[in-house]
């Protein structure tokens, strides 16, 4: 039995709406920017909860909703077949983005001999026993990946019982990745997606990663 003196005081309705709402965003973009979205993609996110919740934060989230709201039934097979084009225009073996969505290809001017941050990563996912399959042998650091850590790890606090250890273990383990990893090229990414892509629907991802990871450099900050 947990003791109340074990919870977490912080832990609170409104904590819990905030983390919903932030593992919806890490969802979300990890959906949409680690494989080429099938239909399904699109009418769960047409109809996610978390996007009602993110839409009253995010400009960009709101830009998205209103272009899946706005389509019928007919007119998402359109969107599917052109936002599939963009995504093997963008993402393909001879993609338009000026490097490869992974944390190494975009850090790689930081130091005299560039290091590959896959590893680095790696081990922050084996500290909360997480390995992730690749589709298609994506490396640790891709972007879809970093993402899909942090909604995993968010989902790891909202699905089991915290106490005040854990609590403090897992926000711990969110900060020092958003800090250390994430804002520290993910913006970058975002913008050259949303400068690079033909479809509305991937210029407002690229805003919305950027919207989103401004907000939680700030939370993170916050808490340091």
């Amino acid at each position: 039995m947990l003791l109340t003196a074990d919870r977490p005081a912080q832990w609170n309705e409104e904590t819990v709406e905030r983390l919903e709402t932030r593992m919806a965003a890490y969802q979300l973009l990890a959906d949409f920017l680690g494989h080429m979205p099938t239909l399904d993609v699109l009418m769960s996110w047409r109809n996610h909860e978390g996007m009602k919740r993110l839409c009253r934060h995010s400009e960009a989230a709101r830009d998205l909703c209103a272009l899946l709201d706005n389509l019928s039934v007919s007119e998402l097979y359109a969107v599917f077949s052109s936002l599939r084009d963009d995504y093997y225009r963008l993402f393909g073996s001879s993609g338009q983005l000026p490097v490869t969505p992974c944390e190494t290809m975009y850090r790689a001017n930081e130091q005299k001999l560039p290091k590959s941050y896959a590893q680095i990563v790696r081990q922050h996912y084996a500290e909360f026993s997480l390995y992730f399959k690749k589709m298609n042998g994506e490396p640790d650091d891709h972007i879809a990946i970093e993402l899909e850590f942090m909604a995993v790890l968010i989902g790891k606090m909202l699905g089991n019982v915290m106490t005040e250890k854990r609590y403090h273990r897992y926000m711990d383990g969110q900060r020092r990745f958003v800090l250390d990893h994430l804002t520290r090229w993910a913006p970058r990414f975002g913008e050259d997606l949303a400068r690079h892509a033909d479809h509305p629907l991937y210029r407002a991802i690229g805003r919305l990663l950027v919207e989103f990871m401004a907000s939680e450099a700030e939370r993170a900050g916050q808490a340091a």
